[in-house]
């Protein structure tokens, strides 16, 4: 059964029911680049590898101009993670709706990945009164600064990059290192090199989850204890790479990123890396194994944005 509500100013929006979830993946996939984002995420919660999500949200069904999928996390832990997609940036005054509605129930902030770069500037021209007042940062600034605003800012910069099985130059792992997988035990010092990883009340139980169900790169040096490692999020990047300071320029880095990206490309396609602007060692690495910028203007592959919740600033200041 399709369930309508309404929003602000009275659009339909449509909860899809759980049967329509592998038609919806369908479309997203012909959509691909620019999904990944909310591809990704569906695409393994249908094969069990990610959590269920609470709901979907779509602004029509069958056509759909963009969309929202939520994470099914407890209410007391904040942000809940929701995925966006818009097919053009425009639709991004719809999704900002949706986004407000879960705010105003919720006390919960809200992370959102996906969203089209120019947000806060499409929804500034829009007038739309409506629109969830919000603190809003991207990855290169949230847990350690916030930009005040009342609209959604793309505040970051981010560089995508993709490798083919064609492009892609193998490295080898050198001696004495032996490269392995990740295990449960390496969590607690992956997560202590991590800037970001207050930034969630779950850190450690959502990325354990990743970092053992999906691909993973570990190197052993040679008392068999983690220097280096990287692996699959659960957006379709690589990730989290990272080599211990004293174990830099010995090539590591290199190895982890190539032979984590040889792992995906056995599945899938489509291997890319979102990389800070202003990352000059990062983005020379890729490019020296083998990547490409790839670029989906306007919308933009990969973008990420904090909403906080005016419900729980003002329960934080009561307290």
């Amino acid at each position: 059964m399709i369930i309508r509500f309404r929003s602000f100013n009275m659009d339909p929006y449509v909860i899809l029911p759980e049967e329509e979830y592998p038609t919806l993946l369908e479309e997203l996939k012909k959509q691909l680049p620019a999904s990944l984002m909310a591809y990704y995420p569906l695409m393994l919660s249908q094969k069990n590898l990610f959590k269920k999500f609470k709901f979907v949200l779509v602004d029509e069904w069958p056509q759909f101009n963009c969309i929202l999928e939520v994470e099914n996390l407890p209410e007391d832990l904040s942000p809940h993670r929701v995925y966006g997609y818009c097919r053009r940036e425009e639709f991004c005054v719809v999704l900002n709706q949706m986004i407000s509605q879960r705010l105003q129930k919720s006390t919960s902030s809200i992370l959102l990945f996906g969203g089209p770069r120019r947000m806060k500037e499409i929804l500034s021209m829009s007038g739309d009164e409506d629109a969830h007042s919000a603190t809003v940062s991207t990855l290169k600034c949230y847990g350690s600064k916030k930009i005040q605003d009342t609209k959604p800012s793309w505040a970051g910069g981010f560089d995508t990059f993709r490798v083919s099985k064609h492009t892609l130059k193998k490295i080898e792992v050198p001696s004495p290192f032996i490269a392995t997988t990740i295990k449960r035990e390496y969590m607690d010092l992956i997560l202590s090199q991590w800037q970001y990883t207050g930034s969630y009340c779950d850190a450690k139980e959502f990325f354990t989850h990743t970092a053992t169900t999906f691909e993973s790169v570990c190197i052993l040096n040679e008392s068999g204890e983690p220097v280096a490692w990287g692996f699959e999020q659960h957006y379709g990047a690589i990730g989290m790479i990272h080599v211990l300071p004293e174990y830099r320029r010995r090539k590591l880095g290199s190895a982890v990123v190539s032979l984590l990206s040889e792992k995906i490309l056995r599945k899938d396609d489509f291997v890319y890396s979102a990389i800070e602007t202003g990352n000059t060692k990062s983005i020379i690495l890729h490019k020296q194994l083998g990547y490409e910028e790839v670029e989906v203007y306007p919308e933009c592959i990969f973008t990420w944005f904090y909403y906080e919740n005016e419900k729980k600033r003002v329960d934080e200041s009561i307290q």
